[in-house]
């Protein structure tokens, strides 16, 4: 209905408010709900490192993004030009990897990498047409739960281990830290770290006091299980995330009482399990007394933790603060002005004390040396290994600054090129700039490192200018990113699927979270045409990135469900699945890898000795293919082939105990 002036009924204004109100609960809703549910299915799913579980949800994430644009449901605002820009970089990273393809020693490792970023892009991509204003703060706390709760149930798997699977790693090496769900410690660290800024955000900035109150008790088992995995990493990203957050928040005062809060609740926790060696450094189950009596601690503290931060903050909503702690912004930001200036100095006096020099060459140590208690090794800067690994990749960066060796194959060239002292199987240089520059050259590094300075640039610039709470919510997470960047320096984060798709989602908040205006309220020509543009560029890109994940995902599928074939002694079937498989992906080695050993297996020398040749031809620089060929050949009563094989083998990875090294 209408009045007589022809403007609507005030029924009508309310009716309508109303029904925008729940239908924002409900997007909200919905945001939190699917926010929790991919951090804790990845995490619980070995972390997402696996193929198959990334490259499944990268399929889904596309299909919604492409169905969402054909719909005209996506994109729900505006994307800023930034986020273009950024999405563009990481397009552009994603092309440059795929070109990649056409130089690599490994067409399958290269095209891996390629459904890797593909997935990683489509969920930027979602997250920047999904994200606005009115659903960021649920993303933020869906994303915060879903970490908190798998920190605790990490954290459980110490002191209820009967409740939790075997760790089936165990049998590879021993460890006491703390490496559920992952089976990687420091993987679990770097992934608590995350929440630490977003739970502090929701533990100060929350609309409501339980909210805040819960936030500050979840924050315990985070920080705990950051300690129990004793990981330096983990730490040093957590470190860097608190130093952005508060740089870049407002009114820091009640910020820094939650943090000290949460600071005094982990110092409880920490005494207490320094206090109980058996749970601290045990390899196998601790006494149950010990455990018990820590899990019952660990129950109060994050009740008084949560307790208190409600006291506290109902105290500071409704009381007025001392004088002496009102700051304007002017003096905030000089005060920040004179910290800066103040590390600034300490740093260069470092710097000309020899100091920095000393504690490079301790950076420089193959491993921390070992003390009482595993937590020494917190207090050594000892790299493990990492030195090593960036000598390697630089070196390799150096024999093809421009396009690099080829995604996905530094394995390859740190078996060929490692030193007897320093000889060891890995898979990655343990730091992705690295790793980068040696597989996608210059161009591939510019890329990436761009598409994260320019993310924590705007989010810095944008958290300053804007204000509460959206400034709140956008430096949480850029805090978040930054531990990220720290983590990505010193570990294979990059490969640990989860960690990166969460940071994806933090990175369409940043952009996102002040964003409101709906795409469709703009009604010029010029922005319908570049409306049309980018919704058919949404829809391309959406089906060659399906494409893309799709084929190694088939391939991978095929090729395991030959292995499974093989093991139940259906060979006929085992060779279909193989032959399925390269069909799907011709390039790659696996697959004829594994039809001449299921011809092998049925004693068809000659056809495995075919297939196997077409495998080394597609990944020359796999020793363990050439073994492989180097035994068929021997089957074949062909000696001089097997012993250049097996010699080929050798020269690709001279420091194997395979062959005295």
């Amino acid at each position: 209905m209408a009045d007589a002036t022809g403007a609507p009924a005030p029924t009508m204004l309310l009716g309508t408010n109303a029904a925008r109100g729940h239908a924002s609960s409900v997007r909200s809703l919905l945001t939190f709900a699917g926010a929790l549910a991919l951090s804790v299915y990845l995490a619980l799913s070995g972390g997402g490192y696996d193929i198959v579980v990334r490259s499944e949800i990268g399929f889904v994430v596309w299909w919604l993004v492409l169905l969402g644009v054909l719909v005209g449901a996506l994109p729900r605002t505006t994307i800023p030009g930034a986020g273009w820009i950024a999405a563009a970089l990481l397009a552009g990273f994603l092309l440059w990897t795929w070109t990649g393809l056409s130089w690599t020693t490994s067409h399958q490792r290269t095209l891996d990498q390629v459904c890797r970023v593909s997935t990683y892009l489509g969920v930027l991509v979602l997250g920047l047409c999904a994200v606005r204003a009115d659903n960021a703060r649920a993303l933020v706390g869906g994303l915060a739960c879903g970490i908190a709760a798998v920190s605790l149930l990490a954290v459980l798997s110490k002191l209820t281990p009967s409740l939790f699977p075997a760790n089936a790693a165990s049998s590879f090496y021993a460890t006491a830290r703390l490496s559920y769900p992952f089976d990687y410690a420091d993987g679990v660290g770097e992934y608590a770290a995350l929440a630490v800024p977003l739970l502090l955000y929701m533990a100060s900035s929350a609309r409501n006091l339980w909210v805040r109150a819960g936030a500050a008790g979840l924050l315990q088992p985070v920080l705990l299980c950051l300690a129990m995995t004793v990981s330096r990493g983990g730490i040093l990203a957590a470190a860097l995330a608190l130093v952005a957050f508060v740089a870049l928040m407002p009114d820091r005062i009640p910020r820094l009482v939650t943090l000290a809060l949460s600071g005094l609740g982990i110092a409880v926790l920490m005494v207490a399990l320094l206090g109980r060696p058996a749970l601290r450094d045990s390899i196998t189950a601790a006494p149950p007394a010990q455990r018990h009596s820590m899990l019952l601690i660990l129950v109060v503290v994050m009740a008084a933790v949560a307790v208190l931060q409600f006291l506290l903050q109902l105290v500071m909503r409704r009381g007025r603060r001392p004088r002496w702690l009102e700051f304007s912004r002017r003096g905030a930001q000089a005060t920040t002005g004179v910290i800066i200036a103040a590390f600034a100095i300490v740093a260069a006096i470092a710097a000309a004390s020899g100091l920095v020099g000393r504690l490079f060459s301790q950076f420089k140590q193959w491993a921390p040396s070992h003390g009482a208690s595993q937590y020494s090794r917190l207090l050594s800067l000892a790299g493990s290994h990492r030195y090593q690994y960036w000598q390697v990749a630089w070196r390799a960066f150096l024999s093809s600054p421009v396009h690099g060796i080829g995604p996905g194959t530094y394995r390859y060239y740190w078996q060929a090129h490692t030193t007897p002292a320093h000889a060891e199987f890995i898979l990655n240089a343990h730091s992705l700039w690295f790793e980068t520059l040696a597989e996608t050259g210059i161009v591939g590094w510019l890329l990436i490192a761009g598409f994260f300075v320019l993310v924590v640039a705007f989010g810095a610039l944008r958290s300053l200018q804007r204000t509460e709470p959206e400034r709140a919510l956008i430096a949480a997470a850029t805090a978040a990113v930054v531990a990220f960047i720290g983590a990505a320096s010193f570990d294979w984060v990059w490969q640990i699927g989860v960690v990166p798709m969460v940071t994806m989602l933090l990175v369409a908040v940043v952009f996102g979270a002040a964003r409101r205006r709906s795409p469709s309220s703009a009604a010029s020509g010029a922005h319908r045409w570049r409306n049309v543009a980018g919704r058919t560029a949404a829809v391309a890109a959406a089906l060659l990135a399906i494409v893309l994940i799709v084929i190694p995902l088939t391939s991978t599928i095929e090729v395991r469900a030959s292995q499974a074939a093989e093991r139940a002694g259906n060979l006929r079937i085992a060779l279909a699945d193989a032959r399925n498989a390269a069909a799907v992906e011709p390039g790659a080695a696996s697959p004829f890898l594994q039809a001449a050993l299921v011809y092998e297996q049925a004693d068809d020398i000659p056809n495995a000795a075919h297939e196997i040749s077409i495998a080394v031809k597609h990944e020359p620089d796999n020793y363990t293919l050439w073994l492989t060929a180097a035994r068929i050949e021997t089957e074949l009563d062909h000696p001089v082939r097997a012993l250049a094989d097996y010699q080929r083998a050798r020269l690709l990875y001279p420091t194997s105990t395979l062959f005295g090294g």
